[in-house]
């Protein structure tokens, strides 16, 4: 009789869990009559699994217990969007992600391998620049740039399973040449000037007509 219960047991596993063994392949298997091992588990194996317990020649459940599986994840490399370069004044939002991890990452941002804080003002390092760090959604945006913000930037998502870094990426902070855009539209301005300049000369002077009379 002490032999039955378990051999039952194992039985109603085997009709519960086999048709996840056909999905597993070899990462699964029954340990013994009440346990099952799974190996290299991925994200895909969450869920909730139900072990049922009968007595000897008794098609009804006598006890079950619903284990609910959560696997956690670690993070991936994730992705950094970096503007190459920004213009001195302008806003710049630079953007980092990653969806393998579970629990879901947080954010860190870096500058030349300086922990950039969630905003610019509570630290006395980066009085002159001015930026805010969104930890949840891995955003770093400068309200204004300066041209000490230029350098190398990246991000590390981090849950409690590990945490991973995108590559490093170059932000430049240029200064922006009014006196050269002013002056390179003042000279096209002037060059449509002579052009117009030219082409009623050329009418007055009956340039136009004559050539169509000579065109018939």
């Amino acid at each position: 009789m002490a032999l039955r219960r378990p051999l039952l047991l194992l039985l109603r596993l085997l009709l519960v869990l086999l048709p996840l063994l056909r999905d597993w392949g070899a990462r699964a298997q029954l340990q013994g009559r009440t346990s099952l091992v799974i190996h290299n588990v991925t994200r895909a194996d969450k869920g909730i699994y139900r072990c049922e317990v009968v007595a000897p020649e008794d098609v009804n459940i006598g006890a079950e217990i619903n284990i609910n599986l959560t696997v956690h994840v670690k993070p991936v490399a994730p992705k950094c969007r970096v503007p190459p370069s920004v213009p001195v004044g302008k806003s710049a939002t630079l953007h980092c992600q990653e969806k393998e991890g579970f629990p879901e990452p947080t954010y860190s941002w870096y500058r030349n391998a300086d922990s950039l804080p969630a905003d610019s003002r509570s630290n006395p390092k980066f009085q002159n620049s001015s930026f805010t760090v969104n930890s949840k959604t891995g955003t770093l945006a400068f309200t204004e740039v300066h041209k000490g913000d230029t350098g190398r930037y990246y991000c590390i998502a981090t849950n409690n399973v590990g945490s991973a870094k995108c590559e490093e990426q170059q932000m430049e902070v240029y200064d922006l040449n009014i006196a050269g855009i002013v002056g390179g539209i003042l000279v096209v301005l002037a060059v449509l000037s002579l052009i117009t300049v030219g082409i009623c000369c050329a009418y007055r002077k009956g340039f136009f007509v004559h050539n169509k009379q000579n065109g018939n």
